[in-house]
């Protein structure tokens, strides 16, 4: 198996830290095996039934959600690493806190025990490019005592053809694309950056969006152009954009509900750090508002015009008394003192809109507050291997690319 921890650029393993944490904070009873395993690239695991080894094995180490893993053998990480335009050994970056290498072999173990195909590698791979920039703020996501998790969203030629899921049950489940990337995400934080529950991560509660979190949008059902091609790309270029999501809430309705739910207490994070939120808008509505003549910028408006808190909700909130009204962001002491109602965020742009959900016409849409600072919406393109798309149609013989982890 190829191990899918951490290792710094000093030649350390963050489970060695890890395992101390796990000392100091009584967390043996989850984690008994932690730091527990051989310091080398690759481990020699023989069983009757290797399976259900490595996955009690890797539990027990801490490597994995809690969920069953596809074991990461050589021969599927290595089946993983043909769908990447770069080496294994290329290193992205060191994944916050503990500052474990991002190495392209490393995220293809962790995606392999994710379950992913191996075709699914090069968006997993733009997916902690984006959450590695600097203004994703990875450290923050991981350390906070709040919720937040990486909402991921897939556009372009790429999500059709890997059939990462736009339309219903988007936010799952039942399709193996949109649970498996954003999962691979999270094992990477875990695996290589240390985002241990308790030990690192503080998140008081945790939320389901912290298992997996993404979607494709559904742009060819809807009337604007699409959030990579808004954000400066080309139509056929595909892209995955990473935002910090504190929960999903779900609205059913028009822009109305919607507003509703923006101007809530659940926008109170939003407001402190500035940040940028994202709301889903069902076909149904996108054509509709389409028809009656509105753009995107129009709904943006729209919502930041009346997605807005009652100052005297936000003077009694919790928030406001745990953080001095001095450390608050000019506009909204602003918009308390002189309006009376607060806008979730700053400025109509900080909003981010996509469309994707089922057509029905009874409407679901969601709401994604944000965390954090500073203001972030990270977007990087995805690399796919040159004949990627006939390799995905199995050379016109209409036999899939790869098979099934074995």
């Amino acid at each position: 198996m190829l191990l899918p921890a951490g290792v710094r650029a000093s030649g350390e393993w963050i489970d060695d830290t890890l395992s101390e944490r796990v000392a100091e904070k009584n967390l043996g009873a989850r984690t008994p095996l932690a730091g527990q395993f051989p310091r080398q690239r690759v481990e020699l695991i023989r069983d009757r039934d290797p399976d259900a080894t490595v996955n009690e094995l890797f539990y027990r180490r801490g490597w994995t959600d809690g969920l069953p893993i596809v074991p990461p053998t050589l021969a599927r990480v290595e089946e993983a690493l043909a769908w990447s335009t770069l080496p294994g050994h290329a290193v992205l970056g060191e994944v916050a806190p503990l500052g474990g290498l991002a190495t392209v072999e490393k995220l293809a173990a962790n995606a392999v025990m994710a379950g992913c195909r191996p075709e699914h590698l090069p968006v997993v791979i733009a997916a902690v490019e984006a959450v590695l920039d600097p203004s994703f703020n990875l450290r923050g996501v991981q350390t906070t005592d709040e919720n937040v998790a990486p909402l991921l969203l897939v556009n372009g030629p790429v999500a059709r053809a890997l059939d990462i899921n736009a339309g219903c049950g988007a936010l799952g489940p039942g399709w193996r694309a949109n649970a498996a990337i954003g999962r691979a995400l999270r094992l990477v934080m875990n695996n290589i950056g240390g985002g241990w529950p308790g030990a690192v991560s503080f998140a008081g509660l945790g939320q389901p969006g912290r298992y997996t979190l993404c979607l494709a949008e559904r742009a060819q059902d809807s009337p604007w152009p699409a959030l990579h091609v808004e954000l400066g790309y080309l139509a056929e270029q595909s892209t995955v954009t990473a935002l910090r999501a504190e929960t999903v809430v779900n609205v059913t309705g028009g822009l109305h509900e919607l507003a509703s739910a923006m101007g809530s207490a659940a926008s109170l994070f939003a407001m402190l750090h500035e940040g940028k939120v994202a709301v889903i808008v069902a076909p149904f509505v996108a054509r509709k508002l389409g028809r009656e003549g509105w753009s995107k910028d129009d709904v943006k408006r729209h919502l930041h015009r009346r997605g807005r808190l009652a100052a005297e909700i936000w003077r009694r909130s919790w928030l406001r008394a745990a953080v001095r009204e001095t450390e608050w962001p000019a506009w909204v002491t602003e918009a308390a003192r002189e309006t009376g109602e607060i806008p979730a965020v700053r400025d109509p742009a900080d909003i981010t809109v996509v469309v994707a959900g089922a057509d029905l016409a009874v409407p679901q849409l969601a709401y994604f507050p944000s965390w954090g600072h500073p203001p972030c919406r990270v977007t990087r393109e995805i690399a796919m291997p040159p004949g990627w798309a006939e390799r995905l149609a199995g050379g016109g013989e209409g036999e899939p690319p790869t098979q099934m982890p074995r």
